[in-house]
């Protein structure tokens, strides 16, 4: 096999050439375009709008950085060297895409300025705190729109984090990035976290109701206040399925069967369906307090039971200049209604 062997002063020649490696300066490019275009350094730097000697200094320093000179010069002309000529075109391609880069980047800002997506689940377009918080940033900020993502909170989730969707109202509670269910575990189809979220992720949170029991108007349990747990053994509770993120139900299903009940889970286990489950059968629901609640039950609070779902503005991973714009205004707009609570209740 034959070895190559570098002699200490091939070395320092190869050093050399690194060091003079070339590192192109759009501003010096942009010198040798416009003499070469004009034949003159007079007229390009007119063009260019800087003095003479600017010019002619950039080109002395583009040459100097190319180790070889691009212009012939005489008193009366100013011509392109072979070398000159060879690089002209390819300058003038680079300095094309500078100004083409340029343009794509001015629109991208504009509409990173002026545009946000933002999520907000079918089922809380009615929320009052949604429709107050949009409507208070409409008025403040007319100029900035947006595009409203219906989709479930569990399709909406994956873009937050993927820089795909900018901001989302999500109904629900932060939880360690770990107690997030994969949506790969599930079936096609199936809803597997409807209501975590990663704590990692900025939010502000516009209102937290707890979680408390719908019970029939003619139960004995209507008449408590707030339910002691006692009261509740024997008692079947509809609630809410797994669909909702274990972190979330676990929980609650736990503290219902500390205190005697049996948790159910009807077919169809959302919040609106084991209400609905919960009047035809005469028995107990879970209540989120967050709609309505049909007229035959009556929504209670238990003692102990303090869990809470939250409403919050949650902003994305790769969140844009304007859904930045809309997360900030949602914090200080939280931040003078609480202000404005604390000054009534005073």
């Amino acid at each position: 096999m034959n070895m190559i062997v570098f002699r200490p002063s091939d070395r320092r020649q190869i050093a050399g050439q690194e060091d003079r490696m070339f590192h192109p300066d759009l501003r010096l490019l942009r010198s040798f375009a416009a003499v070469a275009g004009e034949a003159s350094v007079t007229r390009a730097a007119e063009r260019l709008h800087l003095t003479q000697p600017t010019v002619s200094g950039q080109i002395k320093e583009l040459e100097q950085d190319l180790g070889f000179a691009l212009f012939h010069r005489t008193t009366r002309s100013v011509t392109l060297t072979v070398d000159g000529e060879r690089l002209l075109p390819i300058v003038m391609t680079i300095l094309e895409r500078t100004e083409l880069l340029r343009a794509e980047v001015a629109t991208m800002q504009v509409a990173r300025a002026s545009h946000f997506r933002l999520g907000g689940a079918m089922y809380s377009m009615d929320f009052a705190d949604r429709i107050a918080l949009m409507d208070a940033f409409d008025a403040a900020h007319p100029a900035i729109r947006f595009t409203i993502d219906n989709r479930l909170q569990s399709s909406q989730l994956p873009d937050l984090m993927g820089e795909r969707l900018d901001a989302a109202f999500l109904l629900g509670i932060p939880v360690p990035v770990l107690d997030q269910a994969d949506p790969r575990d599930g079936n096609a189809g199936q809803i597997i976290n409807e209501t975590q979220y990663p704590d990692s992720l900025e939010r502000v949170v516009l209102c937290a109701r707890q979680i408390g029991l719908l019970v029939p108007q003619d139960s004995p349990l209507a008449a408590f206040a707030t339910i002691p747990q006692d009261a509740l053994a024997g008692q079947e509770v509809a609630m809410l399925s797994g669909e909702h993120g274990h972190a979330f139900v676990d929980p609650i299903a736990t503290f219902l069967r500390g205190c005697g009940a049996t948790p159910v889970i009807p077919s169809e286990g959302n919040a609106l369906a084991i209400e609905r489950y919960a009047e035809r059968h005469a028995m107990c629901a879970i209540g989120i307090g967050w709609f309505p609640v049909l007229p035959g039950l009556a929504y209670r609070p238990v003692e102990g039971m303090n869990f809470h779902m939250e409403l919050s503005v949650v902003l994305g991973t790769g969140a844009n200049a304007a859904a930045r714009n809309f997360f900030a205004f949602a914090r200080d707009w939280q931040a003078a209604r609480s202000e404005n609570g604390r000054k009534i209740a005073a």
